[in-house]
């Protein structure tokens, strides 16, 4: 005796998405693995701030007639960054601020050059 069972032709389609990350989600995952580093990371980033870019943003706003806006622009770009690493923040949030506090900084200088 023979049986013949008839199964409709199923067709599998497999897709592989391949997830592309954004370029501020692959930098905050590379903050987040420099957690072995953060004791490096709090000391370049406050000397880096500090000592470099804070009296070279001050230097610009005050030979540039002194706008006392941007005098406070200059102060809050520094004290996010010493905040962040005073409060013992993981790298992945350290990090982004020191990038933040220089972009802060960079438009102070350069709007240092127009507001008078």
């Amino acid at each position: 005796m023979t049986y013949i069972i008839s199964q409709p032709a199923t067709f599998h389609h497999e897709t592989i998405s391949i997830e592309r990350k954004s370029a501020v989600r692959s930098f905050i995952q590379w903050a987040t693995d420099q957690e072995r580093y953060h004791i490096a990371w709090v000391g370049v980033s406050i000397m880096v701030m500090s000592a470099v870019i804070f009296p070279l943003t001050m230097a610009a706003i005050l030979l540039n007639g002194a706008v006392f806006s941007l005098i406070i622009t200059a102060i809050v770009s520094l004290a996010l960054v010493v905040i962040t690493n005073l409060a013992a923040m993981s790298t992945r949030y350290t990090i982004p601020f020191l990038m933040l506090g220089i972009l802060i900084a960079i438009v102070a200088i350069t709007l240092s050059f127009f507001i008078r």
